[in-house]
């Protein structure tokens, strides 16, 4: 796996794992998701929408208990209603419009964590503004030959800038010393 897939789905993994849990409330914005394949499972939980300027992308993630998925949708900046090839992460960012997919659960021994290779995320804007959307995705796992087909379903969502703050283009990071390296608190851009 090259070091920007593994990124990406570290920085999807990391952003699940960090967001508040669901409460269980079954109103204002949801995702909902089915998985058949090496594991079945249905999954339901409120769902966010934040918007990251600098990497021109909104991240949809649903998060309930030990269970999460993320979507990342890349459309230069704009995210526009339409279809968004599901690809993998490596790829997504670097082609627009694109979307990249992550989900993980804990099993009994291990956490489960899956990466979307192919699909597609049909993007809806409300006249209010609100996303709503469906989505259908193969998935392998991250550490075995594992697969799943995903079908799920988001609405009643509202974009909202990034709560936890946006990964800085590198190119843009300059450090006291003039180097352009990443700070030590930073996570690098994943291209």
């Amino acid at each position: 796996m090259s070091a920007a897939r593994q990124a990406l789905v570290a920085c999807l993994g990391v952003a699940l794992a960090c967001a508040k849990p669901d409460a269980g409330t079954r109103t204002g914005p949801r995702l909902t998701v089915r998985w058949t394949g090496s594991d079945t499972a249905a999954f339901g939980a409120s769902a966010t929408a934040e918007r990251c300027d600098t990497l021109h992308l909104i991240e949809i993630r649903a998060i309930s208990g030990d269970t999460g998925l993320g979507l990342a949708l890349y459309d230069s900046g704009f995210v526009r209603p339409g279809s968004y090839p599901i690809r993998p992460p490596a790829a997504a960012g670097r082609a627009s419009p694109a979307a990249a997919l992550a989900v993980r659960w804990f099993s009994r021994t291990a956490v489960q964590g899956f990466q979307g290779d192919s699909g597609q995320v049909t993007l809806r804007r409300a006249a209010n503004g609100d996303l709503s959307g469906t989505f259908m995705a193969k998935a392998r796992a991250i550490n075995t030959k594992a697969h799943l087909d995903l079908s799920g379903s988001f609405d009643g969502l509202r974009v909202k800038p990034a709560e936890r703050g946006c990964v800085p283009p590198r190119d843009s990071i300059t450090s006291p010393n003039g180097s352009t390296a990443p700070p030590r608190d930073s996570t690098p851009r994943v291209d």
